[in-house]
């Protein structure tokens, strides 16, 4: 006899009903996957034309914050390739508290995958096989611990700048926000200029000569940030051809329905932002032919990391799309903690990322 027939003829209903709503969040969950291929597709198509004939603006999507489904996160800063599906978020639950309606509880997590002193994880979003250990000259520099500070006047080695220059940090004690009042400023001593006035300091008080653009590049248009941050790249370039590195510093946002996420680890009792680094590619189609001379200095980079502080590197992100980084060799985006994370935590990040920059830097340079 078949199980079923035991059943009451209303619990055979209810499991019916069951069957069907299964189906159907599968046919949405589908729906929403084919359509964010179809979005990405278009976003990489548009990322692989030319760059826009001076005076004439790339206009892309807006990102449709509100049009994000349960089971994925939005990457703010990785548009146009803005949705991904994240594989572990292992969140630390706050102590309980009374969040007011409809804002996101802020959580406390780790993504580095916890490497051991000079493993470098990669989360590969190209078709091309990558392994971090064919890129890796790190274990083989020699390193020097200290130097002088850079003269002002020499010729600068790297260039910080920022294509979303207002995004800003929570503030401190706060436990929620509205999604649609997510940290931005345009007060650069608050937004991510400021850590990238930490990294550009650290960097010139080790030996590395530094030049720091404070442009908020999405102030006036964050649809045409990329393109007028392109335009700022080669205007630096052609002032000072010295430039070696070039580093867009962001922060990220990570979110659900419910929660959004601070990424977070602990340099002894000090709280510190995580980092993460981006390495474009030209698997979109945008010209790119130095995208493995940048993900050697980031894989290198990484491994020192990792080295410094366990868990402050989450994997280093391979995206399809350039997001400019063709300009130069030794070119990363680099997002620096997450829209809840607070100024002072991505601060302790910046300067522990420029004091090994600048160690990785100047062992390149007497090759």
């Amino acid at each position: 006899m078949n199980r079923s027939d035991l059943m009451p003829e209303s619990g055979r209903r209810l499991q019916k009903l069951k069957r069907i709503s299964r189906l159907l969040s599968s046919a949405l969950f589908s729906a929403v996957v084919l359509s964010f291929v179809g979005y990405s597709a278009a976003a990489e198509a548009a990322e692989a034309s030319p760059p826009a004939p001076e005076g004439e603006d790339v206009l892309l999507p807006s990102p449709a914050v509100e049009e994000v489904p349960e089971p994925f996160v939005w990457y703010e800063n990785d548009y146009p390739l803005a949705l991904e599906l994240y594989d572990e978020l292992f969140a630390e639950e706050p102590p309980s508290v009374t969040i007011p309606k409809g804002e996101l509880k802020i959580i406390n997590t780790d993504l580095s995958k916890n490497p051991s002193p000079g493993t470098v994880y990669l989360k590969n979003n190209t078709s091309y096989p990558i392994t971090a250990a064919d890129y890796l000259t790190a274990d083989r520099l020699t390193l020097s611990s200290s130097a002088s500070p850079a003269a002002s006047d020499a010729p600068p080695k790297v260039l910080i700048y920022h294509t979303h220059g207002t995004e800003a940090y929570a503030e401190e004690g706060r436990l929620s926000y509205a999604k649609k009042d997510l940290p931005r400023s345009t007060d650069i001593t608050k937004n991510v200029v400021a850590v990238g006035k930490v990294l550009a300091d650290t960097l010139n008080e080790n030996g590395v000569p530094t030049l720091h653009c404070e442009i908020m590049h999405d102030e006036k248009s964050y649809n045409d940030s990329y393109t007028y941050s392109r335009r700022t790249i080669g205007e630096y370039l052609a002032e000072y051809p010295s430039i070696e590195y070039v580093f867009d510093v962001h922060r990220d946002a990570l979110m659900n329905s419910s929660s959004v996420y601070k990424v977070l680890t602990y340099d002894e009792s000090l709280p510190v932002a995580q980092i993460m680094l981006v390495v474009g590619t030209d698997s979109a189609g945008a010209p790119h032919p130095n995208w493995q001379t940048n993900l050697a200095f980031a894989v290198d980079a990484q491994y020192l990391l990792t080295k410094r502080l366990e868990n402050l590197m989450r994997p280093i992100c391979i995206k399809k799309a350039s997001y400019n980084q063709q300009c130069s060799e030794g070119a990363m985006l680099i997002e620096i903690g997450t829209c809840v994370n607070t100024l002072k935590e991505a601060k302790a990040a910046a300067e522990i990322l420029g004091q090994t920059l600048a160690s990785l830097i100047r062992a390149e340079q007497t090759l």
